[in-house]
């Protein structure tokens, strides 16, 4: 009886969430110990469901945790409700993609609210900064500024984080100085790559770093300017993360983009939906999405989606 309330709250969940959206070599070891609860022996990205916007938590095995950019600055008490849900109380580090207020908008809030141990950014990119000065606020708060200059590997525990940054800054596109971060844990990886846009990805094809991931975050929120179909190719991912919807930002949700992803079998998210964040989950072999919700609904907290079958987000129609 409780197993069949569970798989009725979870089937109004994804309803709503059908009928709501759009979706058819080491540097040192940065981590620290802000954790409180205990090791599952598994490493969690979590995409934070701000809307538009980029907002990605990491947890390593060993209890680091850090941010893959800000969301904005409206978006802090969002994401502050899934760091206190998941009981952190600081922060191993930010990585900020680039500057812009979608991705670095809710820094200075969250450096306040949660002691962090260093900021991560691009050496390289003078362009994006131009209305957010995270050194300044860094500063200010005591955070020391690590400037990333692409090749570095950094040891988060025992996972692996690979940067890579464009060779010159574009003057011109401030999306396309985006830090990419490849994130690996034994078997398993995820793409990061900020609003990385097609002149930028063909810089990237290109270099030496790993493509491989299970797991990529789509460039510029899923906007038919980014992951091309070579992209795609390389990266053969099994879930794509899109950091927007179809009323903040319909160019997120075109049909075109849902068929490119379709065509590759990648099971799409949209940052839309009642639930605070999705998991995705690695035990070093596979990876797995899992939903957070907020505590004050019992019994619906990390429902896993395989529990479901035959559920495809991609596979919901564009209207």
């Amino acid at each position: 009886m409780i197993r069949k309330k569970h798989f009725i709250i979870l089937a109004m969940i994804l309803a709503t969430v059908i009928l709501g959206g759009c979706a058819p070599k080491s540097t040192g070891d940065p981590s620290g110990g802000n954790a409180v609860s205990q090791s599952d022996e598994r490493l969690r990205v979590s995409f934070i469901n701000i809307g538009k916007g980029d907002a990605l938590l990491i947890e390593t095995p060993e209890h680091g945790f850090y941010l893959s950019d800000t969301g904005k600055a409206g978006d802090f008490p969002q994401i502050a409700r899934v760091l206190r849900v998941k009981g952190i109380a600081g922060l191993d580090g930010i990585f900020l993609s680039h500057g812009h207020k979608d991705h670095a908008g809710g820094l200075e809030a969250l450096m306040r609210e949660f002691p962090t141990r260093a900021l991560y950014l691009s050496a390289l990119d003078t362009v994006s900064y131009r209305d957010i000065d995270a050194v300044e606020t860094a500063g200010e708060l005591g955070v020391p500024v690590v400037k990333l200059k692409g090749g570095e590997q950094l040891s988060l525990g025992s996972a692996l984080l690979d940067i890579w940054v464009p060779g010159k800054a574009d003057l011109k596109n401030g999306n396309n100085n985006s830090v990419v971060m490849r994130l690996s844990w034994k078997n398993t990886a995820y793409l990061f790559t900020g609003d990385m846009e097609k002149s930028e990805e063909a810089e990237f094809l290109h270099s030496d770093m790993k493509k491989r991931a299970d797991v990529l975050k789509l460039g510029h929120h899923g906007e038919t300017d980014a992951t091309s179909v070579a992209l795609l190719e390389k990266v053969k991912p099994k879930f794509g993360l899109i950091c927007g919807n179809m009323e903040e930002n319909p160019d997120s949700c075109t049909p075109e983009m849902a068929a490119r992803l379709k065509s590759f079998k990648v099971t799409a998210f949209y940052s839309e939906g009642p639930q605070l964040a999705v998991d995705f989950v690695s035990d070093g072999s596979a990876v797995w999405p899992e939903t957070v919700m907020d505590q004050e609904m019992p019994g619906v907290s990390a429902l896993s989606l395989k529990e479901v079958s035959g559920f495809n987000l991609s596979d919901k129609k564009l209207d």
